[in-house]
């Protein structure tokens, strides 16, 4: 349904979905409707890797002046709010009051990074998809960095210009995986198992990425409270780390770390299953809502 109005943007929210079958993205207006950028401007950028890739977010917020449709976020779909990042860059232990559950109560020497695949991701309101191979499936509500701007060698002094935004990251794992080998990747790269969205906040709407809220609730009860000034690694430092090694891309994802409060980590242990509600909110940002399934096929 298209609606007619000439509400003011607010916070820049960006996100990603189908209308009628077709993808597209735009801006999230009031957390209620939205306005269809592509539908204007898809011969510019095709999605919003592109509108980053072009360093085009300025423009953007002045195509509504354009004639863009605009929805209620009702009835579209949502995608991750970057459909296909270059890289998922993760890092884990990375929280002081989650270092304190474990055995060993110090950090890492080192950060401890992995890397997920896009399709380890569900998006907003998409089912979370608990695998047939195991009952061990997580949740962990984490900041994530969305990078703007290409870089290497990057300085943390320099690195916070080089984020285009953030969204929230549900880290779902599926732990006994996760612990099969010397490597924890498969237990992180499970088929949507985990969780991103509703949409990435703009930079410049969280000058201070150090000071949020993190809030885990499971059928709502809540499971994890933190604030991202709990990280060990800040993100300067988890820009600069990560620029060591690679190109950061327009559009790459960097997950920072959740606090305590995942299943895993409780006593007894509590894992998701089927029709089970999770919400991972952050201040600023908002909340990434998802439902359980049992594996589709």
């Amino acid at each position: 349904m298209r609606i007619n109005t000439t509400s003011g943007y607010g916070a820049m929210k960006l996100a990603s979905f189908k209308i009628d079958g077709k993808a597209s993205y735009g801006v999230v207006v009031d957390e209620i409707n939205v306005i269809d950028i592509g539908a204007v401007a898809s011969d510019r950028w095709a999605d919003l890797k592109a509108v980053l890739a072009a360093g085009a977010l300025d423009e953007i917020k002045d195509i509504s002046s354009e004639g863009a449709p605009e929805y209620a976020l009702n009835d579209i779909e949502f995608l991750l709010p970057i459909t296909a990042p270059d890289k998922i860059l993760c890092i884990g232990r990375n929280y002081k009051n989650y270092i304190a559950t474990l055995e060993v109560k110090k950090p890492l020497n080192h950060p401890s990074m992995f890397v997920r695949v896009a399709s380890s991701f569900a998006a907003h309101e998409q089912a979370i998809e608990k695998p047939d191979a195991s009952d061990q499936l997580d949740f962990e509500t984490e900041l994530a960095v969305v990078i703007g701007t290409r870089g290497r060698n990057i300085s943390e002094a320099d690195a916070l210009s080089h984020v285009a935004g953030y969204t929230i990251l549900n880290e779902g794992s599926i732990r006994d995986w996760q612990k099969r080998g010397a490597q924890n990747a498969p237990g992180k790269n499970f088929y949507h198992s985990g969780s991103m969205g509703p949409w990435m906040v703009t930079a410049d709407e969280i000058p201070d990425p150090s000071a949020l809220t993190i809030t885990t609730r499971l059928n709502n009860a809540p499971m994890q409270e933190g604030s991202t000034d709990m990280m060990i690694y800040n993100i300067p430092f988890l820009i600069s780390y990560f620029s060591q090694m690679t190109w950061l891309e327009p559009g790459d994802i960097i997950a920072t770390g959740s606090p305590s409060g995942s299943g895993g980590s409780r006593d007894p242990q509590l894992w998701m299953k089927s029709g089970d509600r999770l919400e991972a909110e952050i201040s600023q940002i908002g909340t990434l809502q998802n439902t359980v399934e049992n594996q589709l096929s």
